[in-house]
C-alpha cells in the first residue's frame, strides 16, 4: 500500500478495523467482539458474534490475486469435505444472489484501483506452541500431518490449480509469490550475489527432482510453528496464503528451517522425528533425506525475498535490514560448507 507506507502503526490498525467491518457487512455479521490477531503478508482478526467464532483474514492490494485466493478457497473446502485433516473452512457469502468465499472491497484511503481481498474462516479452537516449545512427539505429528495432506488432499494435476508453481522458477524467478518489484535494487551487490549463487547452485537438484512423477503436488509452503494448532486426538494447519504447486520436499522445510535457529541443541533428534512421521504415512526414496538442506536453504531465500516484499509494513520496516543482511550471511556460509546454520530470529 504504497500511499499507505508513512503511516504509523496505530493509523494502519485503525484503517485495517475499517475495512474489517466493511467486509463483515458484505457476509451479514454483527460482531460482538473483535480481536487484531496480527499483520504479515495479511490481516487478522477473530470475530465473536453470538455463539458463532470466525477468522477474518484481509489480503493487502497486491498481496494476491482473484485466482490465486480462488485457489486457495477452493482447496480448503476440498481438505474439510474430503479427508479427515483440520484445516480453516472457508465461510460463503451471497453476493448479488451468487454464493463467493471471498470479496473484493475498496477504501477511501488507499487508491482508486486498490483492492482488498478478504475471506471468512471458522475459528479452529486447538493450543499454539512456539518453536522451542515443542517436543519430538509434537514434530512427529507434524510430519504425519503433511504426509496425509500429500497423500490425500491433492488436485489431480497441476492444471486444477490456479495459485502459483513452487518449483525453481516459482521460488526464484521474476514470478514467484515471494518476490517484490524493489527487490533488485533493495539489497547491497554483495548480497544479490549471494542469492543469486544459492538459486544457481540449488538448480540442478530441482530440476532433476521435478522429473519424478511423484515429487510435486499442493502443498501448504509456509507450516511454521505459529500456523499449527495441536488437538487432544489431532492437529490443524492454519493459514494456507502461500500454498501452491511445489515440491512435497518444500513444505517440510519452512518448520525445519525454523527449528535450526531456535532448536540447534536437539535438531537432529527433531529433524528424525519429522522424518519418521511423514514417511510412516508417505513413503520417500532413501536419498530424499539428503534433499532437505537444499529444501531448508531455499526456505532461507525465500524467506529473504518476503521481507523485501513487506517493506511497507510497519513492524517489520525498522528489523528487516539487519535481518536480510544476516540471512545473507547464513546463506554464504550454506555455500561454503553445504550446511545452512541460523542464528538470526525468525518472525
Amino acid at each position: 500500500m504504497t500511499n499507505c507506507e508513512n503511516r504509523t502503526i496505530d493509523q494502519q490498525r485503525q484503517l485495517w478495523l475499517e475495512i474489517a467491518h466493511g467486509a463483515l457487512k458484505r457476509w451479514d455479521i454483527l460482531p460482538q467482539k473483535m480481536r487484531w490477531l496480527g499483520r504479515g503478508s495479511n490481516v487478522v482478526f477473530r470475530v465473536i458474534a453470538g455463539d458463532a467464532d470466525y477468522v477474518l483474514r484481509l489480503y493487502p492490494p497486491g498481496s494476491t490475486d482473484a485466482a490465486r485466493l480462488r485457489s486457495e478457497l477452493k482447496w480448503l473446502t476440498s481438505i474439510r469435505r474430503e479427508t479427515h485433516l483440520l484445516a480453516p473452512c472457508p465461510i460463503v457469502a451471497l453476493v448479488a444472489g451468487r454464493e463467493k468465499l471471498s470479496i473484493e472491497l475498496r477504501h477511501d484511503l488507499l487508491p482508486r484501483s486498490s483492492v482488498v481481498h478478504a475471506a471468512i474462516f471458522e475459528y479452529i479452537e486447538g493450543e499454539s506452541k512456539t518453536a522451542r516449545d515443542l517436543s519430538a512427539n509434537d514434530v512427529n505429528r507434524i510430519g504425519a500431518y503433511l504426509g496425509a495432506l500429500h497423500s490425500q488432499a491433492q488436485f489431480r494435476s497441476a492444471g486444477d490449480f490456479e495459485g502459483p508453481r513452487l518449483d525453481w522458477d516459482g521460488l526464484f524467478g521474476d514470478d514467484s509469490p515471494y518476490a517484490s518489484p524493489s527487490e533488485g535494487v533493495s539489497l547491497r551487490a554483495e548480497q544479490n550475489g549471494i542469492l543469486d549463487q544459492v538459486a544457481r547452485q540449488l538448480r540442478p537438484t530441482m530440476s532433476q527432482l521435478a522429473t519424478k512423477p511423484d515429487a510435486m503436488g499442493l502443498i501448504h509452503a509456509d507450516l511454521l510453528a505459529k500456523n499449527i494448532l495441536f488437538r487432544a486426538d489431532s492437529m490443524a494447519a492454519l493459514d494456507f496464503e502461500y500454498c501452491g504447486w511445489g515440491f512435497y520436499l518444500y513444505d517440510l522445510a519452512p518448520l525445519l528451517w525454523q527449528l535450526k535457529g531456535e532448536r540447534a541443541a536437539d535438531y537432529c533428534l527433531l529433524e528424525d522425528a519429522m522424518w519418521r512421521g511423514y514417511t510412516s504415512v508417505r513413503r520417500l526414496d532413501k536419498g530424499d533425506r539428503a534433499l532437505l538442506e537444499t529444501f531448508i536453504s531455499a526456505r532461507q531465500l525465500a524467506s529473504i525475498r518476503w521481507l523485501l516484499s513487506n517493506m511497507d509494513n510497519p513492524e517489520l520496516r525498522e528489523v528487516a535490514p539487519a535481518l536480510i543482511a544476516g540471512r545473507c550471511e547464513e546463506l554464504k556460509v550454506f555455500l561454503e560448507t553445504g550446511i545452512l546454520r541460523r542464528s538470526t530470529p525468525t518472525l
